[in-house]
């Protein structure tokens, strides 16, 4: 089944229609004309008795003026920010690229033909959609130029894009006003992609292979289309990789591109707004936070080599967003794949981290503070720590890249990551999709069978909670206390409340759970690839031993204590820490059933003889670990 015919198929379905009633409830006015307008030129452009290709042909200029200096000392700059094995990842890439072998998202297609490049093979069109969105947005160029410090390092790689270039711009099935041609090859998102990788690929092979002139003319006709069709309809994200992508074109064309640098410029200052106070970016996922960030940063170095005054807005998004992700940095420097987030589509964090750096962007942050405004809460600090999901899910008119993981928490002991959120198999609506962005693939309770808040198809986000949120420390104890109410005249309605302790090397996670009706309340952990979750009863109550699976199982990493649950049981579940990626890794779930249960755990760093809560039916008191007592602060 397509991708488009799996979604109609979501939306045909009687459960859908609620969810899909209040994600365009949510839409702006502005996204919902941009659909409409979308359609019509889908359906009315095709059918003008002109040739829209040939017009946007037209307007490029003879004896194109082409300046690549700007360009090319920021990709210089980004190049060298990369660490030695993603350098060695993108040699390897462009190197099968040159024998005609094309890899993204975990899936290789040969392309290399005799009679030129099919751009819409049922290969390329295979699902997933951001396959071909990939390709067509000619993101294989990045291996040659981040890969290779000269085009001359690989001449086989040069010479085979060269190839590809011209097929694209010959190829009749890539002409512009083609059937459904901005849900293809034109889409605004691939061409801003395409924009930037030509931008780049251009100012890199210099006048050294006779492919520039080719790219310079593919990139202008792009620029000129990308500049009426810009996605304020799609916003977020989408809106980043426009406005960037303007400013770049404008960069390279000088006299002729200076309308576009404006309207970059203008997009990325109105896009501002996406970031939040405390510098994360507006959809709660750090991979999309690391891509917008650094195009974020591409813009303040573009501007800055070009002698032009950067707008404070920029300057701002650049400063508070490196603070966020220096915060937000892990103790093993990997994203959190925390709502839609996968390795490998964005900057290594350190990478970022490196660039922003290396473009004059100065951070006074020491990392690992809670940033409250984005919802991510640090309990611990060092090589030990434990992050609390606790914010809303994205953007009410900008859904899709919300997962259900209210006060979903992840682990890290030693540096070493131990508890884990699931990330993200793919955006075409399937049963990975749906598993991914569910309550039962993060680390927090689920009432029932209930999703907080219903999901359906990619992006389609049903009737929102509220949560809130406190997070403080008394008496030398940090906290964490959320709660949130599921309700509505349609809903199954209940409340959960996480209480989080944290003091020396334990944490305590105490979650209540009161409902109308009686149900099991499943706590699950999903635990990293790699690492053995051991059942030990040596001692006065059940625990769990977590130690590497190559280490030494009699010094454990981490050990657990369920507390006040009927059952504790040790099972599997998905990771998917790449796109089209899919591990197996254990999963410990404990359940109690009631209308009003409580129960919890306790995380510590070293094994426990006993662990006892003390507790009055609402307030967590004090916890009593091998017979030492340690009284707890006040949440309310």
């Amino acid at each position: 089944m397509s991708d488009v015919d799996s979604r109609l198929a979501q939306l045909t379905d009687t459960e859908t229609m609620p969810v899909l009633y209040n994600t365009v409830r949510n839409m702006e006015s502005e996204q919902l004309l941009g659909i409409a307008d979308r359609t019509l030129r889908q359906l009315v452009v095709p059918s003008l008795p002109v040739d829209t290709d040939q017009w946007y042909d037209r307007k490029v200029p003879s004896g194109l003026a082409f300046a690549p200096e700007t360009v090319r000392g920021n990709t210089t700059t980004l190049r060298r920010c990369l660490g030695g094995d993603d350098r060695r990842r993108y040699r390897e890439r462009a190197s099968e690229a040159g024998r005609g072998s094309v890899t993204f998202l975990n899936r290789t297609v040969d392309i290399g033909e005799s009679d030129g490049v099919d751009w819409f093979s049922s290969a390329v069109l295979e699902p997933p959609e951001l396959w071909a969105l990939q390709f067509h947005g000619f993101e294989f160029l990045s291996w040659a130029y981040l890969g290779h410090d000269e085009p001359q390092a690989c001449p086989a790689t040069v010479e085979a894009f060269s190839d590809w270039l011209e097929d694209w711009y010959g190829a009749d099935e890539t002409r512009i006003g083609t059937d459904g041609y901005l849900r293809r090859g034109w889409t605004p998102y691939a061409v801003s992609l395409r924009i930037v990788h030509l931008a780049r690929f251009c100012a890199w092979v210099r006048n050294d292979t006779g492919v520039e002139t080719l790219a310079a003319r593919i990139l202008y006709r792009n620029a000129a289309f990308l500049a009426n069709h810009v996605e304020y309809d799609v916003g977020g994200n989408h809106l980043i990789e426009n406005g960037l992508a303007l400013l770049l074109a404008g960069s390279l064309f000088e006299e002729e591109g200076t309308q576009w640098t404006e309207t970059g410029i203008e997009i990325l200052v109105d896009a501002s707004d996406q970031f939040l106070a405390d510098g994360g970016h507006f959809e709660r996922s750090p991979m999309y936070h690391v891509i917008a960030l650094s195009r974020y940063l591409t813009a303040v170095d573009t501007l800055r080599r070009e002698g032009r005054d950067v707008p404070s807005e920029l300057l701002d998004v650049a400063m508070s967003g490196t603070e966020f992700l220096r915060q937000l940095r892990p103790p093993d420097g990997r994203l959190p794949l925390v709502n839609d987030a996968v390795f490998g589509e964005a900057l290594p964090v350190d990478a970022c981290l490196r660039y922003a750096d290396a473009v004059g962007i100065q951070s006074g942050s020491v990392g690992a503070a809670s940033l409250d405004a984005s919802g991510y809460y640090w309990l611990g600090e060092g090589e030990d720590r434990m992050l609390v999901d606790g914010g809303q899910s994205g953007p009410a008119h900008l859904p899709g890249h919300s997962h259900n993981d209210q006060f979903a928490i992840t682990f890290w002991a030693d540096g070493q990551r131990l508890l884990t959120d699931t990330g993200t198999y793919e955006y075409a609506p399937t049963d990975k999709r749906q598993y991914s962005r569910s309550v039962a693939a993060h680390n927090t309770v689920q009432y029932g069978d209930i999703e907080p808040i219903p999901i359906s198809g990619s992006y389609l986000l049903g009737r929102r909670l509220d949560p809130t949120v406190r997070e403080a420390e008394g008496d030398g104890v940090q906290f964490f206390d959320g709660r949130y109410s599921r309700h509505g005249r349609l809903q199954t309605q209940y409340s959960h409340r996480r209480r989080i302790y944290h003091d020396e090397d334990w944490w305590l996670v105490w979650d209540t759970v009161d409902a109308s009706e009686s149900a099991p309340v499943t706590s699950r952990l999903h635990v990293q690839p790699g690492i053995d979750v051991a059942t030990e009863t040596d001692s006065t109550q059940p625990r769990f031993e977590l130690a590497a699976a190559d280490g030494n199982t009699d010094d454990p990493l981490a050990s657990l204590v369920p507390l006040g649950a009927d059952s504790a049981t040790v099972a599997t579940s998905q990771y998917f820490p790449e796109f089209r990626r899919a591990e197996t890794r254990p999963k410990l779930s404990m359940t109690a059933e009631g209308r009003s249960v409580q129960f919890g755990w306790l995380l510590s760093r070293r094994p426990r003889r006993s662990v006892a809560v003390e507790h009055d039916g609402e307030t967590v008191t004090g916890v009593s670990i091998d017979d030492r007592y340690r009284s707890l602060p006040a949440t309310e």
